[in-house]
């Protein structure tokens, strides 16, 4: 299944999973209002039923990879459980120098409580991880584009 087909598969409510952040649905500009570069995005599931979408960005010279993910069922997982989580889905593995992840858990515009998990993809110097395909963002802009005039 790819990423987009995971998108689509996400808006079906027959399907048991989880729920997907609405964030995945809406257009993305190639910076952001904090001038931060919006590189790329995927989407995939972790298990089953619980969707994933992710975006990688650029700041003063760190890439950056963001996981969201439904905590339900997971709400008390630590930084490290949500780490292997990820990595056990086969998305992007660590290199030796590696920070690891940091998660938050926010409350997404549909009330929907997520992870958003942080993950130093590299620096201008090295990189931190290996895997997480990621894709244009114009596929994932054309596709939400036309959903909204539907």
């Amino acid at each position: 299944m790819t990423g987009l087909d995971v998108i689509r598969e996400s808006k079906n409510p027959d399907n048991g999973w989880l729920p997907m952040i609405d964030s995945a649905y809406r257009i993305v500009e190639s910076r952001n209002e904090y001038g931060e570069v919006n590189i790329g995005w995927n989407a995939g599931l972790i298990g089953e039923n619980r969707p994933f979408y992710a975006e990688c960005w650029a700041t003063d010279g760190i890439t950056m990879l963001t996981v969201y993910f439904s905590t339900k069922g997971i709400e008390d997982y630590t930084d490290e459980q949500v780490d292997k989580l990820l990595v056990d889905t086969g998305y992007y593995t660590h290199r030796e120098k590696s920070y690891g992840v940091q998660a938050m858990k926010f409350t997404d515009g549909n009330g929907n409580e997520f992870f958003s998990a942080n993950i130093a993809v590299g620096d201008e110097d090295d990189v931190f991880i290996d895997g997480a395909t990621i894709y244009p963002f114009k596929i994932l802009n054309k596709y939400n584009s036309a959903e909204k005039d539907e």
